[in-house]
């Protein structure tokens, strides 16, 4: 399927007010308007739709994206929808305001690119064509120019060949990619030296072995035989079993250590209490604490305890008082706090559905008498017939007399009324009461449905309502549960003074037994130090050796032990890191003699090398020099052979009177770059200047248009859409007959050509010019204007192939 636009939407974009679908499936779109109409802001919008972007707008306005909305857009946003064949996406939708451009465009990043370059021609940019082409612009590998060069010539891969052979040009561009030759070049010399390194890092690594196995055999003095082999597999069980011994012997040492030194703070309070006289203060504390409890229990406690037993039938979790009233107070009210809540909500929940009960049945019960008038106002209209009302309708229209068509009976033997006027008011009858039952009916059908749905709410109310014994209970609840918040907010602080007795008779309680404790704890605490003496493997002291210096001799013993344990263990681990030294070292040796062998064996395999890669840089060499000639001949064939001489060709058709023919000039040598420069030549023979400086306005801009065309005819064109905006306003008529021509011949090679004027006669004999010459041909005429409120009005036209019947005749 070829590629062609079919049709467009533009709602507020720039000058273009108001929504316009425009029809754009022809060979030829034609668009006429006064300036300021939307002719450029129709081609514009078709550029969107195509590239996702305006590239017209944005080499003059960075910020042109503020200003495609119309300024009367409703929210300050506008839309282009462009339809079309043969493309992956048929459809694009894009809406713009200033912050961006929502929706991507039909083509792809290079298809945009190209249409940019190559389909549209701006009017703003027609000027300028001429310098996007100059001498120093060509010179860039993205210009314009060279991609267009490349791209008929197909020069991309002879273009990566030549830039891919660029380092052979010169050694020193060979070291990044190709070291190894550059480390073949640098001579002998330096391979000598890094193989004397490597024999002397080899000798450094032996010694610093012998050296480590020399610290290690000191370490493992005391630990294993003289003569076991120094591998970590050897010591392995040895030093394990050791490791784990030291580590049990710290471990119940440390627990020694605790029990004595508890033994000994439990010596020193015991020496330093005056236990009698404490015991005495300790028993009265608590005598006198134990007395204000058990008064405190039989005056408010009682109540207290009483209240708690009376919430407990309700809530049997709660807890007992007897340690901490407080504690059971807070969990008390905050129980009933949630019931009288829960209550509450209950109450007022039933209350609101017996409200909206008694409102569903008052709709209930109007809803009945509405269908029952109804009823009665149907039966009184039941002869009312639609279908009678129609036959009599049509047997009217055979009354010529008095004489009944149906029965042939004389209408005046009962009436003196003509029997026509009886006939049309029992139609006009008959039609009313039909259209008063279709409402009735309606309206009945109307009732009984809200009716339905009024009994289907009640049955829903009636199910939540309480019945009136659970209303009773709930508000016998309610009072009871409210009579208990209030009497335990009034013995917060009665349970609060509960819980500080309970506290205070606990504490005289526990300093009673620990005084107790400490009178009968001295008696075993010999017999205790006598057991550790045992275990220890220490002599047992005489009994008459003071505590003190029997628990001084075990805890200096149990310290000595404890230092020697923790320094075997230190030694061990010097042990292990020194084997992971050794293990470390031995691998630097096998590293330094593989390291020796790589580096032998790279100085002969680099001599191979070098002279491998000198004999491929001089074959490379030879062939960059042939691409480079092959390129530049190419350049030279494209500007010489193809695109001066479509350019020429143009140009004097448009401008058949002009003695100067611009051209793209193209040095006879060089190196193959692209490095055209614009001159004009005498048709007659010899050269001119610059085409700005030779030739006049109007066919200055002739030769831009001409060079637009040129740069589509000479190659195959990726899209075959040609956009151009005005480009006749400095023509005379000679130009714009062979332009007309030009766009004929285009349109019948399979371009899409899109041209907007502003001229009223131009835009009519441009319609002639490319109005349909064959089946199937067709043109599409746009007329852009505005209505008085300014809205943009876009009629369009669609011409289609007619045979001249007279012609044929």
């Amino acid at each position: 399927m070829s590629i062609r636009l079919s049709s467009i939407l533009v709602e507020d974009f720039r000058s273009i007010r108001g929504p316009q679908r425009i029809s754009l499936d022809a060979p030829a779109v034609l668009i006429h308007g006064p300036n300021g109409t939307g002719k450029t802001s129709l081609l514009s919008a078709i550029e969107l739709g195509l590239t996702g972007a305006v590239a017209s707008l944005g080499r003059f306005d960075p910020d042109y994206l503020k200003y495609l909305p119309h300024k009367k857009s409703s929210g300050g946003k506008c839309r282009v929808v462009l339809e079309g064949e043969g493309l992956k996406d048929p459809r694009a939708e894009l809406i713009g305001n200033e912050t961006g451009i929502t929706g991507t465009g039909l083509l792809t990043d290079g298809l945009s690119r190209f249409f940019t370059e190559r389909c549209y021609l701006p009017q703003a940019a027609l000027g300028r064509l001429l310098e996007i082409y100059e001498h120093q612009d060509s010179r860039r590998s993205d210009s314009p120019l060279t991609r267009f060069v490349k791209e008929l010539l197909g020069l991309e891969p002879l273009d990566s060949l030549i830039d891919g052979l660029h380092a052979s040009g010169d050694v020193r561009r060979l070291r990044a990619p190709a070291p190894l030759y550059t480390a073949a070049r640098s001579g002998a010399g330096t391979l000598n030296t890094r193989v004397t390194a490597a024999q002397m890092a080899a000798m450094d690594a032996r010694a610093a072995v012998v050296e480590v196995e020399r610290e290690l055999r000191i370490l493992l003095e005391g630990f294993v035989p003289p003569e076991t082999p120094l591998t970590a597999d050897a010591f392995a069980d040895e030093l394990g079993g050791e490791r784990d011994g030291l580590e049990s012997r710290l471990q119940e040492l440390a627990r020694r250590r605790r029990d004595l030194s508890a033994a000994a703070s439990q010596l020193a309070s015991a020496l330093s209490a005056d236990i009698g006289g404490q015991v005495e203060q300790a028993e009265a504390a608590a005598s006198t604490a134990r007395a204000a409890l058990e008064r405190w229990q039989a005056g408010p406690g009682k109540m207290l305890h009483d209240l708690f037993a009376a919430i407990r039938t309700r809530f049997p979790d709660l807890p007992d008082a007897a340690s901490n009233p407080a504690a059971t107070h807070d969990r008390a009210a905050k129980a009933v706090n949630r019931e009288v809540e829960r209550l509450q909500t209950v109450e007022l929940s039933d209350a609101a559905t017996v409200k909206e009960l008694g409102e569903v049945d008052e709709a209930i019960r109007q809803g009945n008498a509405r269908v029952k008038n109804i009823d009665v106002e149907l039966e009184q209209d039941k002869g009312a017939n639609q279908e009678l009302a129609q036959a009599l309708t049509a047997i009217s229209n055979y009354i010529d007399d008095e004489n009944c068509p149906v029965c042939g009976r004389d209408y005046r033997e009962i009436s003196d009324t003509p029997l026509g006027s009886h006939v049309s008011e029992e139609i006009q009858r008959l039609v009313a009461a039909a259209s008063r039952v279709q409402g009735l009916v309606r309206d009945r059908s109307t009732t009984s449905g809200a009716v339905a749905q009024a009994e289907r709410r009640r049955g829903e109310l009636a199910s939540r309502q309480l019945t009136v014994d659970q209303r009773d209970a709930n508000k016998i609840d309610l009072a009871q549960f409210v009579e208990w918040r209030t009497s335990l907010g009034t013995l917060q602080a009665t349970a609060g003074d509960g819980s500080s007795l309970q506290r205070q008779a606990q504490s005289a309680a526990g300093t009673l037994s620990t005084l107790n404790s400490r009178r009968s704890g001295l008696s075993g605490l010999r017999a205790e130090l006598t057991r550790h003496a045992d275990e220890l493997g220490r002599p047992r002291s005489p009994d008459d050796t003071p505590l003190q210096v029997v628990l001084s001799d075990l805890t200096e013993f149990v310290q000595r032990e404890i230092a020697a344990a923790e320094e075997r263990l230190e030694k061990l681990g010097a042990i292990e890191t020194t084997f992971e030294v050794l293990s470390d070292a031995g691998q630097n040796v096998a590293d330094a003699e593989a390291e020796l062998r790589e580096v032998t064996e790279e100085q002969s395999l680099l001599t191979k090398q070098r002279e491998e890669a000198d004999r491929r840089i001089t074959a490379v060499r030879e062939l960059a020099g042939r691409a480079q000639v092959l390129r530049t001949e190419k350049v030279r064939q494209v500007f010489n052979d193809e695109l001066n001489s479509v350019w020429r060709e143009l140009f004097i058709r448009l401008a058949p009177d002009e003695e100067f023919v611009p051209a793209f000039a193209v040095p006879e040598a060089g190196s193959g770059k692209v490095e055209a420069v614009l001159e004009t030549l005498y048709r007659s023979g010899g050269k001119g200047g610059n085409p700005r400086s030779m030739l006049s306005a109007g066919n200055l801009n002739t030769a831009a248009l001409t060079l637009f065309l040129a740069l589509n005819l000479s190659a195959k064109p990726l899209l075959p859409w040609l956009i151009i905006d005005d480009p006749v306003q400095s023509m005379d008529d000679v130009h714009i007959v062979q332009f007309a021509a030009l766009l004929r011949t285009l349109k019948h090679q399979g371009r899409q050509v899109f041209l907007a004027v502003h001229d009223r006669q131009l835009f009519d004999y441009l319609a002639l010019e490319l109005s349909p010459a064959f089946n199937g041909d067709r043109l599409i005429t746009i007329e852009l204007g505005r209505t008085a409120d300014g809205m943009t009005t876009a009629p369009w036209a669609l011409t289609v192939f007619e045979p001249d019947q007279a012609v044929a005749a």
